[in-house]
């Protein structure tokens, strides 16, 4: 058993609708001129064990944080989303961010969600609009982030040669473009604990991909990156 579950599952209707539903279609989208964001993270710090349930734990951590923080979020309401979402009293069969997104809309916790399609167009999302859930292929390199450039911060080597694990659902939450050292980066946050990542490197809770990683992770290996509209 891996170190920690995953739980992410591609869905078949996503790319439809990543065309009907866009990031870029949202009124308040523009173009930023910043470099870095962080959004606001303290809302919940969620653990979802060895169970499937990532992607109801990732928009769960959304809406407990920023730009719109709720109230009353914790790993009894990730499980409950994960299980309308997908159907599974398991935790174990997994979903999509779509099957999610679907479910909140139902339930009129959101007024609409919106794909982001292009790199350049999740860099912005991130610097203007909000934070964004991301679902990917996860790789056995990935589950121990090590300290990189100097730093004790975590980094993610994505390594596909140490062989695909599944799919994973997380939160990004910050960007910077124009870090004191090393690459420029996305955080993440994941839903394995504020003891995450462990081994000395600081967290809590939060790792950093490469820019260029985690645009390939998404854009060219069927990962998906969606933004929610919170009802007011």
């Amino acid at each position: 058993m891996p170190p920690h579950e995953l739980g992410r599952k591609p869905h078949p209707d996503t790319p439809r609708a990543a065309s009907l539903y866009p990031v870029l279609a949202r009124p308040d989208y523009k173009m930023s001129t910043a470099t870095v964001r962080w959004w606001w993270q303290g809302g919940a710090w969620l653990d979802q064990g060895q169970t499937g349930t990532c992607v109801g734990n990732a928009f769960a951590h959304r809406r407990a944080d920023a730009p719109v923080p709720e109230t009353g979020i914790n790993e009894a309401y990730a499980r409950a989303l994960y299980v309308a979402a997908s159907g599974d009293t398991t935790l174990q069969q997994g979903t999509s961010g779509l099957a999610a997104c679907r479910e909140m809309k139902q339930e009129g916790i959101i007024s609409a969600y919106h794909w982001v399609t292009t790199p350049g167009e999740l860099r912005n999302t991130i610097l203007e609009l909000g934070t964004v859930c991301v679902g990917v292929n996860w790789y056995n390199s990935m589950f121990e982030p090590k300290a990189k450039y100097g730093t004790r911060r975590a980094y993610f080597t994505v390594d596909h040669s140490s062989g695909l694990a599944g799919g994973h659902e997380f939160v990004i939450n910050g960007i910077d473009l124009a870090p004191s050292s090393g690459p420029p980066f996305y955080r993440m946050k994941n839903s394995w604990s504020q003891d995450w990542p462990g081994n000395g490197v600081l967290g809590p809770g939060t790792a950093r991909f490469a820019l260029t990683d985690l645009e390939s992770l998404i854009f060219n290996e069927g990962g998906d990156a969606v933004l929610i509209s919170e009802v007011p």
